[in-house]
Order: C-alpha cells, then sequence, then structure tokens
C-alpha cells in the first residue's frame, strides 16, 4: 500500500509539472508573438561637399565625382558639416507583417555591424554620435541617393545606440509602435542633432546583415459606436407655419374666419438648432482572450504540494531497514517490546 501511494504522489508530482509548464509556456504565446524581421528596403543618401559649400548648387558643370567611401552594398552614416545635418544618412524598413489594429509593440531591436574592411571609409575612432531617429514620410530605395530624396525625420525620441565593439544597436520600441498605429515609414540612422562640430563617418555592412528581433502583444479594434436612435431631427419642420427651410407655410382656413398673415422666418426667428451627434473616437485596447476550461494554475501547484507532502510522509513513516532474520514493522516490534516488558513484570511480582 505505501509502494502504491508513492507512485502515485511521484506521477501527480509529475502531471502538475507538465500542465504547470504547459499552461505558462501557453499563456506567453498567447500574449506575446515574436518575430524576427528582415529588412523590407534600405538606402542612403549623401550631400557632397560641393553640395554643401554651395548650397543650392549653382547651375553649371559639377567638379569631380568626390569619393563617397562606401563600397557597394554597404550603408553610411556622416557628419561633415558645421550644422546639426547629416551628410550621409541610412534609411532601413522592417517586414513586420500586419499585426491587427491595437497591437501593442513590446520590444524592437536591431543591430548593424561597422564594416572594417579596406575599402570602407570609416572615420573617427570608438563609438560615434549615430542615433535613431522617425522619418516622417515615406522614401524610396537609393543607393548613394541625392539628398534631396531623403526623408525628413523627427528626432524629438531619439534613441542611442549600444556599442558593443563594431556592434551597434538600437531599441526602438515606440519607433515600432509608431509603424503599427500609422504607417510604416522605417526608421532613419543620422547624425545626433546635438553634434555640431565632430566629424565622423561610420560605414555598415549591407541590408543582410542587419539583425532584428520583435515581439508584440495582439490586440482588436473595439468596436465604433452607434449612433441611437431617434438622434437627429428630420430635414425640415415647421413653427407657427413657418418652415424651417424658410419658406412661408399658411394654415389651413377654418370657416370663415379671415385668412391669417403670412408669417416669415424674421418674424419667429431661426428654428432651434440640435448640435450634430458625433461618435467619440475609442482607441483601440488589447485582445482578451476567453478563459480556458482547464483547471487553473493554483490547482496545479495545490496538486503538487499535496502529492510532496503524501509522498514525504510515506517515507518519513515507512519501514526501516531491519538486521538479518527480523520481521514486521517499527510499530509491530514497538509492540512486541511492550508486550514483552509487560511479561516481565508479571513474571517479579
Amino acid at each position: 500500500m505505501r509502494r502504491l501511494i508513492q507512485l502515485g504522489a511521484v506521477l501527480t508530482l509529475v502531471l502538475s509539472g507538465v500542465m504547470l509548464v504547459g499552461s505558462f509556456t501557453a499563456a506567453d504565446a498567447t500574449a506575446t508573438q515574436r518575430s524576427k524581421p528582415g529588412v523590407l528596403q534600405a538606402g542612403w543618401f549623401w550631400e557632397t561637399a560641393y553640395q554643401q559649400a554651395n548650397p543650392p548648387v549653382a547651375a553649371g558643370p559639377l567638379p569631380a565625382t568626390e569619393p563617397s567611401g562606401v563600397p557597394d552594398g554597404d550603408f553610411a552614416v556622416a557628419h561633415t558639416s558645421n550644422d546639426a545635418s547629416s551628410s550621409k544618412m541610412t534609411a532601413l524598413a522592417f517586414d513586420i507583417g500586419t499585426p491587427a489594429p491595437g497591437s501593442f509593440i513590446n520590444t524592437f531591436t536591431f543591430s548593424v555591424t561597422v564594416d572594417s574592411s579596406s575599402q570602407a571609409t570609416n572615420i573617427g575612432t570608438g563609438a560615434q554620435p549615430i542615433v535613431a531617429c522617425l522619418p516622417t514620410q515615406l522614401w524610396s530605395p537609393a543607393v548613394g541617393g541625392d539628398y534631396t530624396g531623403e526623408p525628413a525625420v523627427d528626432c524629438s525620441t531619439k534613441v542611442k545606440p549600444k556599442v558593443k565593439g563594431s556592434t551597434y544597436t538600437f531599441e526602438i520600441p515606440a519607433i515600432a509602435q509608431d509603424w503599427v498605429d500609422d504607417q510604416n515609414v522605417g526608421v532613419a540612422l543620422v547624425n545626433d542633432p546635438d553634434n555640431t562640430s565632430t566629424p565622423f563617418q561610420v560605414v555598415f555592412t549591407g541590408p543582410k546583415t542587419v539583425k532584428a528581433t520583435m515581439s508584440y502583444t495582439p490586440g482588436t479594434p473595439v468596436p465604433a459606436a452607434t449612433t441611437p436612435p431617434g438622434g437627429s431631427l428630420g430635414g425640415s419642420s415647421s413653427v407657427g407655419g413657418t418652415t424651417s427651410s424658410g419658406g412661408s407655410v399658411p394654415p389651413p382656413a377654418m370657416g370663415n374666419a379671415p385668412p391669417a398673415p403670412n408669417v416669415t422666418t424674421s418674424d419667429v426667428g431661426q428654428a432651434p438648432q440640435v448640435a450634430p451627434t458625433s461618435n467619440p473616437q475609442l482607441k483601440p485596447v488589447a485582445k482578451v482572450s476567453a478563459a480556458s476550461s482547464l483547471p487553473s494554475r493554483g490547482f496545479w501547484m495545490g496538486a503538487a504540494a499535496f502529492a510532496f507532502l503524501i509522498l514525504l510522509m510515506s517515507l518519513v513513516l515507512g519501514d526501516q531497514p531491519q538486521p538479518a532474520g527480523a520481521a514486521g514493522s517499527r510499530l509491530d516490534r514497538v509492540l512486541r517490546g511492550a508486550s514483552a516488558d509487560t511479561s516481565a513484570l508479571a513474571s517479579r511480582s
């Protein structure tokens, strides 16, 4: 019987552990979706030194081509002026799929790697003042495109990177949230607007080496409120024989009574105006799932605790090792000893 109780307690412990792990895993999978978005499109834009010195570029032949120092397939960020602008900037857009409206971005992180080859011209040592900002408009892919085609950016919520060796890592959940709430305009890597004096250029390896991770909580929008019946008036109404549209309607004749004089809108004033019913703009909320019919985590925790207690008691109160030739349980030996002592006392008396 003790062995059966121990076996049942062990099986209950195992089942409780499996159900607890399954419940946490299922809850996590339902609440949070994770993915590794790839780069949807990329581009870097360039304002040459000649263009910086001659804004806007005057008519006439341009000088000899200025080397960019950016190998084919790479992209770069640079600052070579005496203001906060970027002489080179990079824009990246990620394929985040189609999260449902109301989804909440928990994390979005991407990393870019510095190209340390001899073909890449990197100016400056150590971490450079590069920040991630939100573009304010759509843009087209470009390789060394003219600066007039680069998107304007909003750096009011700029994100500085974590730099480890040759890797720049940006955590931009707020920017990614804007992609879900509005439109996916990507992210721009630009010179930190606070930097107006330190020149630099950092060349990164191509879009295929960009690594990104994303997690979000799916959501569904709240249904729009409907206008209650009877909340609006008809197209016209009459007051004292006058329509709200301004026309004059004589009352019907009553016997030989003299006809009533025409009443105009100016005599009775303007008809009462009713403010139109407006539907309040409701923000989307996170999706709420139906509760599971399976026992709760608390039930399985309690079952595991009870099974562990039963197992422990069975081990403590179980049979103790017996010397060779001995038989019976501890209780049997105690009873036999007490009986022997009673018999000895009786014989002495």
